[in-house]
């Protein structure tokens, strides 16, 4: 089975308070050209330059996200580190003048780090040499999940298969606190319809009743198949809970024909559960 995440190129976007040159501009768009796409809800920062000043060092980096919504940044922790990953220097930043930035879209913006925030001695710092930079933030994760099943799945699961789905659980990557995750663990195919058994897990610190599960389902080509909301009635799960549950796709309603499901992928749509 291969899950493999959908990618967005974003837009790049300049911020009117910045006077930026033309010629500037196109080696800005230039840079940003160069970029690997970014997952779905990504914030990344690139290094462009840095440049040594009396004060400290001047970096200038291209911020861009993956969001599908309007995203406004308050503060951010930023660090500049060398090809070798060492940190050189760190510094809040207040963003108020750095702006709104669309739906999928990158805005270069230049950053003082001035003396106190230099990490190293200053002459290990050379001019436009080669850094990296990134944002350092502490997300809380959960990582630990209790696996729930009921007595349809232990009377359904021998023995095997219930220490298979056990481990699958122990081995999935921690997701982000306040979050809901869902991963497909066995597919099925039939003349009619297709089956998944999928994983739902509870980052949440409540205990979630969920009533309609959207789902979408990609082929190997990445396109989307079908794009269903499932009623699964009163489905409870508890806090840092795992609980499985099986879907089925009419092929009635796929949107593509004939399909390649040599490998496939499912997406929770983003919307109140």
């Amino acid at each position: 089975m291969t899950n493999s995440p959908k990618t967005y190129k974003t837009e790049i976007d300049f911020s009117t308070d910045w006077e930026i040159p033309a010629a500037e501009k196109y080696i800005f768009q230039y840079f940003h050209q160069q970029l690997d796409n970014l997952v779905a809800n990504q914030l990344h920062i690139h290094g462009v330059k840095l440049y040594t000043v009396d004060s400290g060092i001047v970096v200038t980096a291209i911020i861009r996200h993956s969001l599908p919504k309007k995203l406004r940044i308050d503060q951010v922790v930023l660090v500049v580190k060398d090809k070798e990953g060492k940190e050189l220097a760190k510094k809040q930043f207040d963003m108020e003048l750095f702006g709104e930035l669309e739906a999928c879209t990158a805005r270069p913006w230049n950053f003082l780090f001035e003396m106190e925030d230099i990490l190293v001695p200053y002459d290990e710092i050379i001019n436009e040499m080669d850094f990296e930079m990134a944002f350092e933030y502490h997300e809380k994760v959960v990582k630990d999940f209790e696996l729930h099943l009921d007595d349809n799945w232990k009377n359904g699961l021998n023995e095997d298969q219930q220490g298979y789905v056990h481990n699958l659980v122990s081995t999935l990557e921690p997701i982000k606190e306040n979050e809901i995750s869902i991963v497909g663990f066995h597919f099925h195919e039939s003349d009619d319809a297709v089956n998944i058994y999928i994983i739902i897990r509870n980052a949440f610190s409540d205990t979630l009743t969920i009533e309609n599960l959207p789902i979408q389902l990609f082929d190997a080509a990445d396109d989307m198949v079908c794009k269903l909301g499932f009623p699964i009635g009163q489905f409870e799960i508890a806090s840092k809970q795992a609980r499985p549950i099986s879907l089925s796709f009419s092929k009635d309603v796929f949107m593509k024909e004939n399909p390649d499901f040599s490998s496939w992928r499912i997406e929770l749509i983003p919307q109140t559960l």
